[in-house]
């Protein structure tokens, strides 16, 4: 390392520590990061991918589309306006995102009024209160999604329905795969060090249909309590007008940029990514938001009834590849 290097090694350690803490499905944080002066690289982790969940890869780009925003959050916070660039070198097809850094001025407004979120932002997988989500919040959250990109759309009581529907095929099909339940025990329950999802994070059991993913379905612990979750949850899906690997990584950044906003209405927030991971369903979940756009995150929405345990995280050490 030379000492004439654009980021310290504070910086660094910030600005990877926020991109750590982005949503990835089953926390397998498929990331890693090479840096040369004041370009970051956003590579994909081909041993951190979801072969039997996730084949075509799309849940994986979005994971690292949030972890470039949450990169742009922390270089906002310490002065550095960020562009991107999807997928910059075909030569390095493992470059997903390039994120450049200006010369530093003051923090940067908007982007830098959310890094205190960063860490607070969790996937919340228990009940919520029956208190609903402000039409203001709903609002900010639909803004935040459109200034990636995307779309949000908030579905109604019919759309709910529908979308159970749909939500009690996939979970009927995930108890019977063999592939998939074989994957999700080597990433859910259990204690966790740096990744996975460990069982104090797996919230409890609901008591009766619920729109809820049950991650410890299929291998449960006998010991797991259980809870009545709410009747009329708020339900969003985002979607992207594409479908391809920069449509994905969009979503990853609108995905993140609405999880923050929520964070800071103390919001919680989890996933019912299930109904999409099938190509059938995922068709249906299409039909609910108008097929014009293609849904790509199924997003519960809500003021958490309890508190919960945060899934753990890697140290930014562990994530850095290069450094020039």
């Amino acid at each position: 390392m030379s000492t004439t290097q654009y980021l310290t090694k504070d910086e660094v350690g910030i600005l990877l520590t926020a991109a750590a803490h982005a949503p990835s499905m089953h926390n397998a944080q498929p990331w890693r990061f090479d840096i040369q002066d004041s370009v970051i690289d956003v590579l994909r982790d081909a041993e951190r991918t979801l072969p039997a969940a996730d084949p075509a890869g799309r849940m994986t780009c979005v994971g690292l589309g949030a972890a470039a925003f949450n990169l742009r959050v922390a270089a906002a916070l310490l002065g550095h306006e960020t562009t991107l660039a999807f997928e910059p070198d075909p030569a390095v097809p493992a470059v997903a995102v390039r994120v450049f850094l200006a010369e530093r001025r003051v923090p940067v407004p908007g982007l830098s009024s959310l890094y205190s979120e960063v860490g607070r932002r969790h996937t919340y997988r228990g009940p919520m209160l029956d208190t609903p989500v402000p039409p203001e919040a709903r609002q900010r959250l639909t803004a935040a999604a459109q200034a990636e990109g995307a779309q949000l759309h908030w579905l109604d009581g019919h759309q709910r329905t529908e979308l159970s529907r749909i939500l009690g095929i996939a979970n009927e099909r995930d108890v019977h795969d063999e592939d998939r339940l074989h994957e999700r025990m080597h990433w859910i329950g259990g204690e966790r060090d740096g990744d996975g999802v460990p069982d104090t994070a797996l919230g409890p059991r609901a008591e009766a249909p619920a729109a809820v993913r049950d991650l410890g379905a299929g291998f449960d612990r006998a010991d797991r309590g259980s809870a009545v979750f709410e009747r009329k949850p708020a339900i969003a899906v985002l979607t992207t007008v594409a479908e391809d690997s920069h449509a994905w990584i969009r979503a990853g950044l609108a995905l993140q940029h609405v999880l923050l906003t929520a964070s800071s209405y103390d919001l919680g927030t989890s996933f019912l990514n299930q109904a999409l991971e099938y190509a059938d369903l995922r068709d249906e979940v299409r039909q609910l938001t108008g097929h014009t756009t293609w849904p790509q995150l199924i997003i519960r929405c809500g003021y958490p009834a309890h508190s919960s345990d945060h899934a753990p995280r890697r140290p930014w050490q562990a994530t850095l590849g290069e450094w020039h």
